[in-house]
């Protein structure tokens, strides 16, 4: 009767060892993921900041006074921001679903940096975009009424 109570309190005891161990097997192979992960997330902030960069380029030569007559007469270019604000948008929120479900809000701190880095730099360029939008209202608005120019 000692013998199986016996294998019953060890095998007790070594439930979470083993469970332990299987988490350390698989750490490796997660944090693999979680930089693969990091690495493709940064890489997309750089090509959201590249268009945030345009977009700023844009808004300085507008300022500048420099576009003679309209810029967006045909309604093109604001139809175009539009639709990145509302990408910005989907992307953000789908990141942050993806962060919710597939890593239940728990990353490592490299994963982390680079979505929040991503949020941020998405935000601003969102932000940047509206301006834009209603920059060039202003401007062909002005132009509009001025034959002048």
């Amino acid at each position: 009767m000692l013998a199986p109570l016996l294998k019953h309190l060890v095998a007790a005891l070594l439930r979470p060892v083993q469970a332990l161990f299987r988490r350390v097997a698989r750490l490796p192979a997660a944090l693999v993921v979680e930089m693969r992960c990091a690495r493709r997330i940064d890489a997309a902030a750089r090509r959201v900041a590249t268009m945030r960069g345009k977009i700023a380029a844009m808004s300085r030569h507008l300022s500048a006074g420099n576009v003679p007559g309209r810029v967006d007469a045909d309604r093109k270019l604001r139809a175009m921001l539009a639709e990145l604000k509302e990408d910005l948008s989907n992307m953000r929120r789908d990141l942050a679903h993806w962060h919710v479900k597939e890593c239940r809000g728990r990353v490592g701190a490299r994963l982390e940096a680079a979505i929040d880095q991503l949020n941020r730099i998405a935000a601003d360029t969102w932000t940047e975009a509206d301006r834009l939008v209603v920059q060039i209202e202003e401007y062909d608005g002005a132009r509009a009424h001025c034959p002048a120019h």
